[in-house]
């Protein structure tokens, strides 16, 4: 009787499974089957820009066909970057649009995207406005990220009961060495490179005097970048600019005012009735229900204002507009944008990682695809495995060896980012990329000290000396230690040789500015280790130049973006995620603001990248530790 009720469970678990996965196959097929109206540009619309909405470098996301694509779509909270600077561009030579609204975080916690990326963001509006069409900015409480965006507004605007959070830059890090010592945690390591700091979060309780130093160093030079930008929007001297920060670290609106950071103090009714003047509505006739928004999100945005009828399209759906108009060109020459973002790690990878295997294979399909002419490599990464950075700068030189390969850092390309960019011909890099950091170490924990409290013991039996060495049941001998250091140093070695074959450099040079330290773009480019400063616009007119293309030809974007009937698909089979995946959706999930909901994602995301570590060596080129600037 009991195993016949086991049976009938397990039918029914079965039926249930396939009864919602038919359902769900179904409702993709009709959703699939049903288009989606194409959004609607209205004449005089404002172009919103939500400065809270993060950067990625991911390929452009044309405009959804179906109610299924954008369905899916939600999903992905972020901007292609590309998208977002194709949409800008597009803006200010499409007549139906008449300006552009920048919105601040009212509760302080600002843009989530990093400065290299924002400068590019913002080089995009400096252009726009120079096209007459104004570009307003309205903020409440925005940090200084915000703020270095909105800047380069025609007019700024701010709340009179907001303020200028303007303190300047900090970076924090989390140690868990007390934690993990609390707890029986141990932690033995091996390392290559005085600054390599990536293991000081479980060695020690602060940071030590070379991180300090080079923390400072290039933390220096991302100010001296937002300065810079800031004072040449606002036509403000820089020394006034640090004596106004420095006195205040907040500025209330008057004082942000008298400084010159702001047009004027007011609510956003008035910004609200400049908006109205040049879309052409007038506010007395603000009632009669004209057409909605164009999406969803603009809708929102159009409800928060009071002002339904106001013309208005959100960046996030305008920018696949100007995606899907850039397909349609065509051609049989193309150059291919090879976006690297997130940890790198061994094997497929999953959401924001780089997996060594499923890179690789991509690059293959580039290396024979003969359309493909050129390729720039889009570079956003701390690094991660040893072995998957040097899977793909394989495939890269391989490329390279029978097309132009031009490297395009973005805020992150440092340790295992910058090894895969050792393939390129030309590197660019923004005055405020973090690259560098060519180092590596080996971390072992064990948990002997946890399990002995519990009463938990081990044994082993081994037939050769290091048979157990990777072993977290107990710390790693003398001699277990220095087998481990002789696999970093050769891993080093490899690294050092990487740099110097690619950059041109003596070995002994490349010795003296690696270290496993970490320097900003302008650095980077005194030192040799990038060509260039310049984004990816400029990454792109290099690669054409250097394969000697005329006319028009196709960018294409790799990875590729997925369809939504693999999407559905993957949904339907329930794919399992990396664990280390499900750890950084709590993170996201943790998206209230305030300090301590700041602290709880922090923490969660920092002990994730544990998860991410699976070199088969156990050897890593990553990042001294999670950048974290504010």
């Amino acid at each position: 009787m009991k195993q016949f009720f086991a049976a009938l469970a397990a039918n029914l678990v079965t039926i249930a499974i396939c009864v919602v996965a038919g359902v769900l196959l179904i409702v993709g097929i009709a959703a699939s089957a049903g288009s989606r109206p194409p959004t609607e540009v209205r004449e005089g619309s404002v172009l919103v820009i939500d400065l809270d909405e993060a950067l990625s470098d991911q390929p452009a996301r044309p405009a959804a066909t179906s109610f299924l694509d954008e369905a899916l779509a939600r999903g992905r909270p972020s901007l292609p970057l590309r998208s977002a600077l194709l949409g800008i561009k597009a803006a200010a030579d499409d007549d139906r649009i008449s300006g552009i609204l920048l919105r601040g975080s009212v509760t302080g916690d600002g843009v989530r995207s990093g400065y290299a990326a924002l400068r590019e963001l913002r080089g995009a509006l400096t252009a726009f406005a120079a096209s007459k069409k104004p570009v307003h900015a309205y903020l409440v409480n925005p940090d200084v990220a915000t703020y270095y965006v909105a800047s380069a507004a025609s007019t700024v605007t701010l709340d009179p009961f907001g303020s200028l959070l303007f303190p300047g830059l900090a970076s924090e890090q989390v140690f868990f060495s007390g934690l993990f010592e609390k707890y029986g945690i141990g932690v033995q390591v091996s390392r290559v490179g005085r600054f390599k700091a990536a293991v000081e979060p479980f060695t020690r309780r602060d940071m030590s005097p070379e991180n300090r130093q080079q923390v400072a160093s290039y933390l220096g030079d991302l100010w001296s970048e937002v300065k810079r930008g800031v004072a040449a929007s606002r036509k403000v001297d820089t020394v006034a600019l640090q004596t106004a920060v420095d006195a205040n670290g907040i500025l209330l609106p008057a004082d942000a005012q008298a400084a010159k950071l702001v047009d004027r103090v007011a609510y956003f009714d008035v910004v609200l009735g400049d908006l109205q003047k040049l879309a052409g509505v007038s506010p007395a006739k603000d009632t009669n229900g004209d057409a909605p928004a164009a999406d969803s999100r603009a809708a929102k945005l159009a409800a928060a204002m009071e002002t339904p009828s106001l013309p208005q399209i959100t960046l996030g759906a305008y920018a696949p507009l100007a995606v899907s108009k850039e397909r349609l060109i065509g051609g049989s020459q193309a150059v291919a944008v090879v976006y690297a973002e997130g940890d790198i790690v061994d094997g497929e990878g999953g959401d924001n990682q780089i997996g060594g295997a499923s890179l690789s294979r991509a690059l293959r399909g580039i290396r024979l695809d003969e359309q493909v002419k050129a390729v720039v490599l889009r570079v956003n990464s701390p690094g991660g495995s040893a072995i998957a950075s040097e899977q793909i700068q394989r495939e890269l030189s391989l490329i390279a060896a029978r097309k132009p390969v031009v490297v395009s850092m973005s805020s992150l390309a440092a340790s295992g980012g910058y090894w895969i960019s050792t393939a390129g011909q030309k590197i660019f890099a923004e005055p405020n990329t973090i690259t560098g950091s060519i180092g590596v170490f080996s971390l072992v924990p064990n948990i002997k000290g946890l399990a002995n409290r519990q009463g938990i013991t081990f044994d082993t039996v081994k037939t050769g000396r290091y048979a157990d060495l990777f072993s977290i049941a107990r710390p790693r001998t003398e001699a277990e230690l220095a087998v481990l250091q002789r696999g970093t140093d050769a891993v080093y070695t490899a690294f050092l040789e990487r740099v110097s074959k690619a950059r041109g450099l003596p070995l002994d040079s490349v010795r003296a500015i690696a270290e496993g330290r970490v320097w900003s773009g302008v650095q980077a480019r005194r030192l040799g280790l990038v060509d260039s400063l310049g984004g990816l616009a400029e990454a792109l007119k290099s690669a054409a130049s250097l394969a000697k293309l005329t006319g028009d030809y196709d960018v294409r974007e790799y990875p590729r973006l997925k369809s939504a009937a693999e999407r559905l698909t993957e949904l339907v089979e329930n794919r399992p995620e990396p664990v280390a995946a499900k750890i950084d959706a709590v993170a996201r999930e943790l998206g209230a603001s305030g300090p301590a909901a700041e602290l709880a994602r922090n923490l969660t995301h920092e002990l994730g990248v544990l998860l991410t570590y699976n070199d088969p060596r156990g050897v890593y080129a990553r990042m001294p530790y999670i950048l974290r600037i504010r």
